[in-house]
């Protein structure tokens, strides 16, 4: 029940003060909900104290006073009560839980007993205290709201103090996730390399960006250097291009093959051809005929021309819903590089309320008692066009970061070398005269695929010069621009020659300019300049809070709203010291946010808030789709409400959830269709708005009994 005390106490203590309706002010009979906030607004001690300060300095940045501890109101109102209640069970006769509250420093802005009063708030606020088996000691209602309210606004002034006060550090390194990110975007990388890190270990609260425990240990130092080489291995290129190994599929070529099989072939005209449908099948569209086929096989084809745009086939392979085809590869794939599968593919139907999408994965039987089976797709990708005109959808794997058969490498047959790539369609269909399904008629595999050669994420580090044969003019060039990027600041010739020194000490050992240069590039990927979020203060400042400077302010930008580093547009409006310009910060925020990388910020904001981290350890619910949509609804429901700028009450309670098909019929709201997740009105005897009974906070705090 923790993370659910925890999350209900968060958001009283955020919007309690929006509650606080004078008895006196509310109109007699039921309310609904815009009448409560309305209200709220209203009595809001938070809105009322800032519009009086705005009209008493009549500049609403001078409202924003330093806040003072609300002492006179602890004599007056709330001590009376803690020594009439508390001080039996926590004074100087008895003391329990090692609790004397008659000695805790009623100034939680500036005393020592912060902490001490945040467990007095948590066991108030969840009515844990006074115990209930101690009649003499119950706490009136008002007299528990009055405490919580002003504990709750004291702690909310504590920590404003806290985080203005010139002692309070934000220097960390960055969390795992954070690095991940900054890699992703820094190289160009589309896919993960962190899983060898360690996990984070969470604060008190949850959240996994504490300075305190993001501390970092030689050996670490090491760990990072390595995954920094092993990335900028997976985006640079050395040597001539490589050739792919390229299968080609063609349900043609396969309905050649299966028709002089052991496989019966059939007509569309047949009685028991709506019996067939519902199998993967090949059907000849002209020729009105079809045979049973849902296991190929296929070897390379050195001739093979990649991303190749074949007329399209009437004879097409038919997948039905949550069917699959699976094809046996061998043992032909590299073991590293990406891999591109390219389908073409339709729809059967273009109903508005049906969902067709494609998912890949990759399996192999080396023996009867050992195989694996791993879902390699990022996400599934929908399939939108018609059958009759079908489009190209395409997956990029890369085969060093999945499980492969140990054994491909062998000369003997067994155990087992070969290796099978499925393709499966994961659609949602309604009951109607005609069946949801996809066709294919053409496939290519294709491994290491390269779009351009050299790559894009290769020229963005070994840039175009005309001093590319002179090593030392264009190592400078590298530097240059790599290590601003990196430093997310200007660098000073001293600190390029201290890398050029590395880099002379490196070349000696390597055959190449661009493989020495890795690792010198490696090593700046190691510094703790790249590692930690360090504050840079504007040079001769006086005493006291220091500004930042603008280029702190934009990693500072960039690590909240995208976890990762900012973007050269942030750089070099730093650079033009122009990101402190209201107008322009401004600009730069809603730009954020509209960007793709904003989702990270709901993502691991709202899964560390509300400790989503513990379905994982949910097992009484089996079906795994249920329980992703549940986890990924308060994050839905968070990301809805920053994008439509919705009151904090709708965490409350709404009139509206954030729900896709597999949830609105877990809940059981009809008109929802698709894995996507979308604002959806609810009636209010549904009780389904806000978080607090979304079904993960439910199942997080339930053993599936009571």
């Amino acid at each position: 029940m923790k993370t659910l005390s925890i999350t209900i106490l968060l958001i009283l203590g955020t919007i309690g003060p929006l509650l606080a309706v004078e008895p006196e002010t509310v109109e007699p009979g039921p309310q609904t909900w815009e009448q409560v906030r309305a209200q709220g607004r209203l009595k809001s001690s938070f809105l009322k104290e800032t519009e009086q300060a705005v009209q008493a300095t009549g500049n609403a940045e001078a409202a924003q006073t330093i806040p003072q501890a609300n002492l006179d109101h602890f004599r007056k109102s709330i001590a009376p009560v803690l020594n009439q209640k508390c001080l039996a069970c926590h004074g100087p006769e008895t003391s329990h839980g090692n609790l004397r509250i008659d000695k805790l420093d009623p100034d939680l802005l500036a005393g020592p007993d912060v902490e001490r009063w945040r467990e007095v708030y948590k066991v108030l606020g969840n009515s844990e205290m006074p115990p209930a088996d101690e009649p003499d000691y119950e706490l009136a209602a008002a007299d528990r709201r009055n405490m919580v309210e002003w504990l709750s606004a004291e702690m909310n002034k504590a920590s404003v103090v806290r985080r203005n006060r010139s002692e309070h550090s934000s220097f960390r390194r960055m969390t795992k996730y954070e690095y991940d990110y900054a890699l992703q975007d820094l190289l160009g990388l589309t896919y993960s390399l962190v899983d060898s890190l360690p996990p984070e270990t969470a604060s008190e609260d949850g959240f996994k960006n504490s300075s305190e425990l993001l501390q970092m240990s030689a050996m670490q130092f090491e760990t990072y250097r390595e995954l920094a080489l092993k990335a900028l291995q997976r985006v640079t290129v050395i040597g001539e291009r490589p050739k792919p190994v390229t299968y080609i599929i063609s349900m043609q070529e396969e309905m050649k093959k299966a028709t002089g099989g052991k496989a019966k072939p059939f007509q569309t005209t047949d009685e028991n051809y709506r019996k067939q449908r519902n199998r993967p099948h090949l059907l000849d569209q002209a020729a009105g005929e079809g045979i049973a086929f849902s296991n190929g096989s296929a070897k390379p084809k050195p001739d093979a021309v990649v991303d190749a745009n074949p007329e399209v086939s009437p004879v097409v392979l038919v997948l039905p819903r949550s069917n699959e085809l699976k094809i046996n590869l061998d043992r032909f794939l590299p073991d590293e590089g990406m891999m591109r599968v390219r389908i073409r593919a339709g729809r059967t139907t273009m109903e508005p309320d049906e969902y067709a999408s494609l998912r890949l994965i990759f399996s192999a039987h080396t023996s009867n008692n050992a195989n694996f089976a791993q879902v390699v797709s990022q996400r599934d990708v929908p399939v939108t066009a018609p059958a009759d005109q079908p489009e190209f959808i395409h997956f990029d794997i890369p085969l060093s970061e999945i499980q492969r058969n140990p054994f491909r490498k062998l000369e003997t047959k067994f155990p087992r070398r070969d290796e099978f790539l499925h393709i499966r369609n994961e659609s949602s269909t309604r009951s109607g005269k005609e069946t949801l399904q996809v066709q294919l008629d053409y496939i290519e595999i294709s491994a290491p695929y390269y779009p351009q050669w050299p790559p894009q994420s290769h020229l963005d580090i070994f840039i175009e010069s005309e001093n590319k044969n002179e090593e030392t003019l264009y190592g400078r060039e590298v530097l240059n621009r790599f290590l601003p990027r990196v430093w997310r600041r200007p660098v000073t010739p001293q600190e390029v020659d201290q890398f050029m020194e590395l880099f002379a000490i490196y070349r000696p050992d390597f055959a190449t300019f661009e493989e020495a240069m890795l690792e010198v590039l490696a090593t700046a990927l190691a510094t703790p300049e790249f590692l930690y979020l360090t504050p840079q203060t504007v040079a001769k400042q006086p005493a006291g809070p220091q500004a930042i400077s603008d280029f702190e302010l934009a990693s500072r930008l960039s690590f909240f709203l995208w976890s990762s580093i900012p973007d050269e547009t942030l750089l070099q409006l730093a650079n033009q010291q122009q990101l402190r310009d209201p107008k322009v910060l401004h600009a730069q925020v809603e730009r954020m946010l509209a960007d793709p990388r904003a989702a990270r910020f709901s993502q691991h904001f709202v899964q560390q808030w509300l400790g989503l981290d513990g379905m994982e350890s949910v097992t009484h619910v089996k079906d795994s789709s249920l329980i992703e949509a549940m986890r990924q609804e308060p994050i839905a429901f968070f990301e809805e409400a920053l994008q439509s700028n919705r009151s904090v009450l709708d965490f409350l309670h709404s009139d509206h959830a954030v729900l896709n098909e597999r949830l609105a019929g877990h809940y059981g709201v009809s008109g929802v269709y698709g894995p996507h997740f979308r604002s959806v009105p609810v009636p209010p005897e549904k009780n389904r708005g806000g978080i607090l009974t979304a079904a993960a906070m439910l199942t997080m705090n339930s053993d599936g009994k009571d």
